[in-house]
Parts: structure tokens; C-alpha cells; sequence
């Protein structure tokens, strides 16, 4: 069996992000690069299920510019067998979702796995787009695969537990935090993935009829100084907290 994964580069979330003089990008120099953290649970997903079958093929694809086969590098040493990169840059959320279906198409995975988001967007759009383009079934909010007869099974996180869903032919799952976390590299992997190569294939298949113009970027404001309420007495404190949150912060 071979699980697709699709993954999306995006800002670390150690970094600190600038905004760009022009106020509708952000300053890319220093900026360190990684894989978008649900993309990264779903890699997880697909190398766990991997460790209970050994003949599963865990492949991954992203779509971009020469810089995102750093991604690519880093799910390869994560464990993942191998990857694909899809040259386009520019594309909008529906012309990257036709370009990955292109792309499955021609590797024939029998599961597609995608983050539920990505962290810098927050868009939700390429997973259950690509579904659509593919004519698969989608289901969201995947935590676990486990195997079943005659198929697989995928537990979907609902408000206060779980649903169970089985499917025997394809599907796009998007991943959402798990119980396990993410693993990291290993050395050895790394040095793997250094000198795996990687395909490459122009991006095909872009009806991207949605354009998205970005208006305007801003920093969040910056937070007022907080109070410490140092020793004394307690319930002094407890009233003078009382008033600063009702008559400053008017949140009572």
C-alpha cells in the first residue's frame, strides 16, 4: 500500500515573522523553514502504520518554488521513502489543489493524507479541494489508522470522542493533532535524505480560477505591561483586581 502525503513549507513557529516594507508580504531573510505541523502529524500517521506493515510505501509531494524541496529533505529524514516535487509558485489554494491531483494521478497512491491547515494560512481549503478534484471521498479531523478487513480504519476526533470510519478504496484524509507527536529526524536519516534525488515535474492541470489579493499585513498589537500583585493583603488584591477588570479591561 502507498500513503501520499501532502506537505506545505511555512515559517518555523520558533521564528519571528517581519512584515515586508511593501505591507503585503513578510521578510523571507532569516526566516527559518519547515513543514507546516499538521502536515507533519499526518507524516507521522502514515510512518506508524508503516512500522505495523513494513510493505507500506510512505511517499510525500509538495507544490512550490525551489526552496520547498528543503521539506521534501526533511520528511525523507523523518523516514518517508520517497518524494516529489512539483514546480509552481504563485498558484492559489484551488490551482495548488488541481496541481497535487495531477501529481496523484501519476503516482497512484491508495491514500492521501494532508494536514487539516496549514499554520500560515489557516485556510483549510487544498485538502478538501483535492478530494474533490480527484473525485475521492474526503473525511477531516483524522487522529489514527488502524488496520481492518477489508480495509482501513481512520478515527475522526469529534466534540468529545471519536467517530470510526472504514473505507477499502481511496480516500484524502486531513490530519489533526494526534496523541503521538511528530518524530524527529534521525542523523543517519538525514544523511539518507541527503543524497536521495528527487523528482521533479512541472506543475499541470492549474484551473485556478479563485484568486486571492492580499490587502494588507499587520503584527498583532503589542500587549500592555502586565500588574504583579506582590505580598498584602489578599483580599485588598482580590478588589483591586475586581475593579482593574471591570472599569479598565471591561471584561465584567
Amino acid at each position: 500500500m502507498r500513503f501520499l502525503i501532502c506537505i506545505k513549507q511555512v515559517p518555523d513557529s520558533t521564528t519571528r515573522v517581519k512584515v515586508a516594507p511593501d505591507g503585503t508580504s513578510i521578510v523571507s531573510d532569516g526566516v527559518t523553514w519547515s513543514i507546516s505541523p499538521y502536515d507533519e502529524y499526518a507524516i507521522e500517521l502514515a510512518l506508524e502504520h508503516k512500522d505495523t506493515a513494513p510493505d507500506t510505501v510512505v511517499s510525500v509531494v509538495t507544490v512550490g518554488g525551489p526552496r520547498t524541496k528543503d521539506a521534501l529533505r526533511q520528511a525523507l529524514a523523518m523516514g518517508c521513502d520517497d518524494a516529489t516535487f512539483v514546480s509552481g509558485e504563485g498558484l492559489g489554494p484551488l490551482g495548488i489543489a488541481n496541481a497535487l491531483a495531477s501529481a496523484v494521478a501519476e503516482l497512484k497512491p491508495d491514500l492521501v493524507l494532508c494536514g487539516k491547515q496549514a499554520s500560515d494560512d489557516d485556510q483549510g481549503f487544498v485538502g478538501p479541494a483535492l478530494a474533490e478534484a480527484l473525485g475521492w471521498p474526503h473525511l477531516s479531523q483524522v487522529t489514527r489508522i488502524s488496520s481492518s478487513s477489508p480495509g482501513l480504519e481512520y478515527w475522526k476526533e469529534t466534540e468529545g470522542g471519536h467517530e470510526v470510519w472504514t473505507a477499502a478504496g481511496p480516500v484524502v484524509l486531513t490530519v489533526q493533532k494526534s496523541a503521538k507527536d511528530p518524530r524527529y529526524p534521525s542523523l543517519p536519516g538525514i544523511m539518507k535524505a541527503k543524497k536521495k534525488e528527487i523528482p521533479e515535474r512541472p506543475a499541470t492541470g492549474l484551473d485556478d480560477p479563485v484568486k486571492i489579493e492580499i490587502v494588507k499585513l499587520e503584527p498583532p498589537p503589542a500587549r500592555g505591561a502586565g500588574m504583579i500583585f506582590k505580598d498584602g493583603d489578599t483580599k485588598a488584591f482580590a478588589q483591586q483586581l475586581a475593579t482593574l477588570l471591570r472599569d479598565e479591561a471591561k471584561v465584567l
